[in-house]
């Protein structure tokens, strides 16, 4: 009996170690992870343009050097250029979305979409920042709205008139609350309070 169970229990296992094997050398990638939106309703929708994973090999390169226009994807062998300004952003391999807003040569990554956009910029730093990257924050109104520093002047100018304005007046205290992250509820303070709207 005891060898009838362990001749039935040792094809089981081997059988199993070699499915394991195979999905390992042959992962599915399901989700894309780089390629560009051209609008902002396509961001909004999640439409990629381009879309690839590392079996495509896409490879973007921004061009950040002296200010540089464009940008080129390498997709399935394939060179696209396409002018910042023409088009929304893009989603880098890492699964970040990034867009850009009148100035072609900065990249702003957009870290919430709620009901405020929550960008992200990093620049160099210098000896003035201990070499430390120089972070700003910024928003706007919706995915095609204009981009403003995130402030409290700013915001209150963008829902003045608005049942906004009052939660940001009773809810915030200086320009520093607005970057607080409730990790409850996996959002940034300020989209929270808005969400109740």
């Amino acid at each position: 009996m005891k060898y009838l169970k362990f001749s039935m229990i040792l094809p089981a296992l081997f059988l199993s170690n070699i499915i394991a094997q195979a999905a390992h050398l042959n992962p599915v990638t399901t989700d894309p992870k780089s390629g560009i939106y051209l609008t902002a309703a396509d961001y909004k929708n999640k439409q990629l343009h381009l879309a690839g994973d590392q079996s495509t090999n896409n490879k973007l390169r921004l061009n950040d050097f002296f200010g540089g226009k464009t940008l080129r994807i390498s997709h399935n062998g394939e060179n696209h250029e396409f002018s910042k300004d023409s088009i929304y952003g893009y989603r880098d391999k890492d699964g970040s979305d990034y867009r850009f807003y009148k100035s072609y040569s900065t990249k702003y990554k957009i870290l919430e979409n709620g009901s405020v956009v929550i960008y992200k910029t990093e620049q160099a730093g210098n000896k003035q920042t201990g070499f430390k990257p120089l972070v700003q924050y910024y928003f706007s109104n919706g995915v095609a709205g204009e981009i403003h520093l995130l402030s409290l002047a700013n915001l209150k100018r963008t829902f003045k008139d608005q049942p906004a304005f009052d939660i940001i007046d009773a809810n915030f205290q200086t320009d520093s609350d607005l970057i607080k992250y409730d990790d409850e509820h996996h959002l940034f303070r300020i989209n929270r309070f808005l969400a109740k709207l």
